[in-house]
């Protein structure tokens, strides 16, 4: 039995995903409103509940409120029940495991940052033990976010946090991006809705590419599409002349600062 503790987009997906992958699984809901846990709960055949004591049953809780709700939610919890046997499961970002085990009083503790494309099942999960977590429990994580993404194991909690200023927010760079490509051709005169879908057909198409000729490396891939003394190695040499690749670096590093900044906040 897992108990979901809230319900937003994020911890929604993984439990559509988790529920049609393993039928039998049962699933308890619980937000402090009720409503988003209800809603959910009806879509999946599972059950809402009002009071948190009524997550007692499960061994495995997933805790999918904001980083900021998380104190409340220890003061809550603690003496609902005894939970100290039981398996948690964190997808809120920048919260360490060293917290989540002293504030909570456990050690079965799993850090786990999907990202929004597991709302179509093809998301990245990044995921993180505490050295506590039996190998069972392990193999059942891996399972559970397998089943709306590829999931990533590492090694510690620095670079847990470093890869995922690239899987988790990165989404944001690529509709970043993207945007950046629709909006030079409406400059041209191409309709909006046009513009959008070309770009989005681009990058569905260019994905596929790269996942079949998993391989080639990108540099590879890159020269394929770009012939000497032809249309592409002119972007190209823009790209470079303008340091995209500096530009990412600085970027992704500046996230991983504002992770840190929130983690110590947080502690």
């Amino acid at each position: 039995m897992i108990g979901v503790i809230g319900c937003g987009n994020m911890a929604s997906a993984i439990v559509h995903g988790i529920s049609r992958a393993f039928r039998d699984e049962v699933f308890l809901t619980y937000t402090p409103s009720f409503t988003r846990a209800e809603k959910l709960a009806q879509e999946i055949s599972g059950r809402a509940v009002k009071d948190l004591k009524d997550l007692r049953d499960c061994d495995t809780i997933i805790i999918g409120c904001k980083p900021q709700q998380f104190d409340s939610l220890v003061s809550e919890l603690k003496g609902k029940f005894d939970f100290s046997h039981t398996y948690f499961i964190s997808i809120m970002a920048a919260v360490s495991l060293k917290s989540i085990q002293s504030k909570l009083g456990v050690t079965k503790v799993t850090r786990v940052m999907p990202n929004t494309p597991s709302m179509q099942g093809e998301g990245v999960s990044l995921i993180l033990h505490a050295e506590e977590v039996s190998q069972v429990e392990r193999k059942k994580c891996s399972d559970y976010f397998s089943a709306c993404s590829k999931v990533f194991p590492l090694s510690n909690e620095k670079l847990f946090d470093q890869v995922t200023t690239v899987s988790g927010s990165g989404p944001a760079y690529v509709f970043y991006f993207a945007k950046t490509m629709a909006d030079q051709l409406e400059s041209w005169g191409v309709e909006s809705q046009e513009a959008k879908d070309i770009v989005i057909q681009l990058f569905k198409g260019s994905a596929k590419l790269m996942e079949e000729n998993n391989k080639d490396s990108l540099g590879n891939l890159i020269d394929k599409v770009t012939s000497k003394a032809g249309v592409t190695v002119e972007a190209i040499k823009v790209y470079q002349e303008k340091k995209l690749d500096e530009i990412t670096k600085s970027a992704t590093e500046a996230a991983f600062k504002r992770s840190l900044e929130i983690t110590k906040d947080l502690e």
